[in-house]
């Protein structure tokens, strides 16, 4: 499956409700009901699944905007292509279409060392398969 399909695929599961009730943490399955956009809360999670689904390290660096260090708007990952420092956010419409402008060159990289739980969760109930 390439990466594009991997994407629409991620985006659609996040309206579904179940997902977001196993896989948001409290506080975010709120703000995603509260604000009615369906990506909130998604964004490690959702570049998890991409970043391990489409190439992992070869391919993808994990970057993070960190609250309160870098903007005042709650940690937001993403992920920037290593061959030509492209940006892939899957879940940016929980900023943009609210009208605020992510920071990405503020974003620093980070690893990822294990399959986090969130991650296996959304990839498994959204179709993708197990990570």
């Amino acid at each position: 499956m390439n990466e594009t399909d991997i994407i629409n695929i991620l985006r659609n599961s996040f309206s579904n409700d179940a997902i977001k009730r196993q896989v948001l943490d409290e506080n975010w399955y709120q703000e995603n009901i509260d604000n009615g956009i369906d990506s909130t809360g998604f964004c490690f999670a959702a570049s998890e699944v991409l970043y391990r689904l489409a190439g992992g390290t070869n391919i993808w660096q994990v970057v993070s905007i960190n609250d309160p260090r870098d903007w005042d708007n709650g940690t937001h990952y993403f992920l920037k292509r290593r061959q030509n420092n492209e940006i892939i956010d899957i879940t940016a419409d929980q900023y943009t279409s609210r009208g605020i402008e992510i920071p990405y060159a503020v974003g620093r990289g980070r690893g990822l060392r294990f399959v986090s739980n969130k991650a296996r969760l959304l990839a498994r109930l959204s179709g993708l398969g197990e990570l």
